[in-house]
């Protein structure tokens, strides 16, 4: 998997703009006549507003549900209803308002969690018994690249999903191999 952080290292800093989503165009489903693993024109959803309250969570996860299912991206829900759990959760007990969310349809996914907070995440080392400081580790786990980048108005934290069928699915099986 091509990473824009490597495994440990605090992801600050990466792919410049890649955090900062292009003009805002309403979601929308994909072109007609679209074939499989056709080069998608990107476009963009969002950004919503996420409460700033144990909600959050939930309000982003039906996000994702609806308009993945809207792009044709139904297989990549569970790990990104997973991994924006994740950032979201770390911005609120991290960071500050306000929480916002944003989805990019590139190849696959872009999905960023922006909070006002400018103090960008480090990655926790977890003990066994520790309860949380996984998150991130997760994240680095499961998205084909993730990194953070500081704004104007607080900061981004970003994971990508490829919409590779034959990419790696949370139970670690590949499809559209031959068996």
């Amino acid at each position: 998997m091509d990473r824009t952080a490597p495994r440990g290292a605090l992801p600050g800093g990466t792919a410049a703009g890649a955090a900062v989503p292009g003009p805002q165009r309403p979601v929308t489903a994909l072109p007609s006549g679209a074939a499989a693993g056709a080069r998608v024109e990107p476009f963009v959803g969002g950004p919503w507003s996420l409460p700033w309250s144990p909600t959050a969570c939930s309000s982003a996860r039906t996000v994702i549900r609806d308009v993945l299912r809207q792009w044709g991206l139904d297989d990549l829900v569970p790990t990104a209803e997973l991994l924006v759990s994740e950032l979201v959760s770390n911005a609120l007990r991290h960071a500050s308002g306000p929480l916002r969310l944003t989805l990019e349809r590139v190849s696959g996914l872009r999905c960023l969690v922006s909070d006002g907070s400018a103090d960008l995440p480090r990655p926790a080392d977890a003990g066994p018994e520790d309860e949380c400081g996984r998150g991130l580790l997760l994240v680095d786990m499961l998205a084909a690249r993730w990194g953070c980048e500081g704004g104007p108005e607080g900061k981004s934290v970003w994971f990508e999903l490829s919409g590779d069928p034959c990419a790696r699915g949370l139970d670690g099986d590949t499809r559209g191999e031959a068996a």
